[in-house]
Parts: C-alpha cells; structure tokens; sequence
C-alpha cells in the first residue's frame, strides 16, 4: 500500500485554513498544527488494525 495518501490529504486539509488567514495568522496556524496532529493520530490508530489479514 502506498504511503502517499496520508500526507496529501494533511497538505489538502491546508487549504481552507488558508483561505482564513484575514482572520489572524495564529489561528490559521493552530489549525495547520490540529490538522497534523488529527492525522498522525488517526496513522497511528490504524496502524494497530490495518491492513486487515487475507482471509
């Protein structure tokens, strides 16, 4: 399985946060920040379950 996914949809997830930065630059990067912590949790968390054996 390809490691890719998981870090394009971390840099898609910027986007928006981006388009937020007229409401100050420390919330756009508090939300860059949650973003990457919510994805290497859900990485982590995974790990321990996928990929599911072959049956």
């Amino acid at each position: 399985m390809p490691r890719w996914p998981a870090p394009v949809a971390v840099v898609v997830s910027f986007v928006p946060d981006l388009a937020l930065l007229g409401s100050g630059p420390p919330a756009v990067v508090a939300l860059m920040v949650m973003h990457v912590v919510v994805g290497t949790v859900a990485l982590l968390a995974c790990r321990g379950v996928l990929p599911l054996p072959v049956r």
